[in-house]
């Protein structure tokens, strides 16, 4: 139990939002230079096997550390509370944003249309992503994100537009009109009328919600009347973010359901059965969202606290294929089977020991936990 309580403790010494950054710099026809954007990926990124593949997500205006930044935050909290997947989520700057972003027509292609949508298309390959994308972007990126989309709407899965005015009006009836877009998969939001809040976007926005009631319904809006322009992406994005993947965040809710002293509820069915339940409940649409981390753990935690042992043991076996370089699942696994099959406890605590020492890097903790597995192996003779 000593090893369980130092686990925990150093689980929840983690920091909430550590990320990887990786510059990815290639040379771009479409814009006839080299060009930079930046992969932001989650601590657990390092973990994973291949057969977890994460969503992308684009954000425009990547010059703007006062647009990114927040927006960052947003994202990487709803990750922590589970409202949404862990994902690759590309940082794309803009040299000249009027430039790039401004629309002649829709028919007009323009280089960062090509640049996203095959240049690095092919370039984040290397990252093993699956098919789902989602695009945002600002004002003037925002009226680009949707002008991207009416183009390309087998590309992405979703559009989320803060306060867009460009050539709104040739955008809106435009994608009213094209039965092949799919508008629930559009989202705007706007600010409020006041002319120290967003005034000219919000007028625009308000005519044309007048004048194409139809297409307003059929999308999802989000009126941020108290904020200003530049205030919209940020107080809107948690909102639509959560909406695009509103069905995750439940997707566990009838497993191993519990009590208010954290027992279960109803017995169990057998291990195949539960573990093909977890299975089943990844399954969102078209795409498969494994487990993460926090939810293998949360899962198993269930079943463990009802004594349910060989329950818990069979998920993080789950765990371990889903993300075989995560010490964690390995030590739980030591002390679930130690006094079933001291071989196979032994294996999984040696393993655990290898991947501290070849995968983790914060040296206080990681020392703390190898001097409780060297005394864990001492007990045992081994």
């Amino acid at each position: 139990m000593k090893l369980l309580v130092i686990l925990f403790l150093f689980m929840v010494s983690i920091p909430i939002f550590g990320q990887d950054i990786d510059t990815l710099s290639f040379y771009s026809e479409a814009f006839q230079e080299n060009r930079t954007v930046y992969i932001h990926k989650s601590d657990h990124y390092k973990y994973k096997s291949a057969s977890v593949k994460l969503p992308l997500i684009y954000i425009l205006d990547g010059q703007h550390e006062w647009f990114v930044d927040p927006i960052l935050s947003d994202i990487r909290y709803l990750q922590y509370t589970h409202e949404i997947p862990h994902a690759l989520i590309v940082i794309i700057p803009h040299k000249n944003r009027n430039k790039e972003c401004g629309i002649i027509n829709l028919k007009t292609e323009l280089a960062l249309d090509v640049f996203i949508t095959e240049e690095l298309e092919k370039e984040l390959k290397k990252y093993n992503p699956n098919d789902f994308k989602l695009i945002i972007g600002h004002s003037f990126s925002a009226s680009f994100s949707l002008y991207s989309y009416y183009n390309h709407p087998n590309f992405y899965n979703s559009v989320i537009a803060n306060t867009p005015l460009d050539e709104m009006p040739l955008l809106v009836s435009s994608l009213q009109e094209n039965d092949e877009i799919e508008k629930d998969k559009i989202l705007i939001s706007i600010g409020g009328i006041a002319k120290d809040k967003d005034y000219y976007h919000r007028k625009k926005y308000d005519l044309l919600k007048e004048k194409y009631p139809d297409f307003f319904s059929a999308i999802h809006v989000f009126e941020a009347n108290a904020s200003t322009h530049n205030a919209v992406p940020i107080v809107s994005t948690p909102m639509l973010i959560t909406k695009v993947f509103e069905q995750f965040s439940s997707r566990y809710s009838e497993i191993a359901q519990v009590n208010m002293d954290y027992k279960l509820i109803t017995e169990p069915e057998t291990t195949e059965r539960e573990i093909q339940k977890i299975l089943t409940a990844s399954q969102i649409g078209h795409f498969f969202y494994p487990p993460e981390i926090a939810e293998i753990n949360g899962i198993a935690s269930k079943y463990w606290s009802s004594d349910y042992t060989d329950w818990a043991t069979e998920v993080y076996k789950l765990g371990t294929k889903y993300y075989p370089n995560y010490y964690e699942f390995y030590l739980f696994l030591y002390e679930l089977t130690l006094n079933k099959n001291k071989g196979k406890s032994r294996a999984y605590l040696e393993k655990a020991e290898s991947l501290v020492l070849s995968v983790e890097n914060k040296k206080e903790q990681k020392n703390e936990i190898m001097e409780e597995i060297r005394a864990q192996k001492l007990k045992n003779g081994w």
